[in-house]
């Protein structure tokens, strides 16, 4: 079995992209990177998806399981990785998570936050034997 690390595909939360398109975009790029390896059979996906990506878990697993089953990639394991929300103070520097939905910096009280992390749905990496 061969792990292949991939970070080609993101997808940003920030956009409306339906759970179906972004399945579609995966498939493209597992149909390209697949067509370069020697004969071998797709085993597992690494997804991580974003806590504020607005990407619903199961609507895109049953996307992925749909298009998989229609490629022929039966009986591939999707696995997801959760990437939390994280935020980055203009004024002061600070960042992480925030305890509340109030979004004042934790440090300084600023008002000024970016989000840094945790917008995204990437395909992290491919499994393959």
């Amino acid at each position: 079995m061969a792990i292949l690390c991939l970070r080609v595909l993101t997808f940003d939360g920030a956009q409306t992209v339906h759970e179906m398109s972004v399945a579609t975009g995966i498939m493209n790029v597992l149909h390209s990177k697949l067509s370069k390896l020697a004969s071998c059979r797709l085993t597992a996906l690494q997804l991580s998806l974003g806590e504020l990506s607005g990407i619903d878990r199961d609507s895109l697993c049953f996307a992925l399981d749909t298009l998989l089953a229609d490629a022929d990639y039966n009986g591939v394991e999707i696995r997801f990785e959760l990437t939390p929300a994280t935020f980055k103070c203009s004024v002061c520097n600070w960042q992480g998570r925030l305890e509340s939905f109030a979004l004042t910096c934790p440090e300084c009280a600023g008002q000024d936050l970016d989000i840094i992390a945790g917008q995204d749905v990437t395909l992290e990496g491919i499994e393959v034997e």
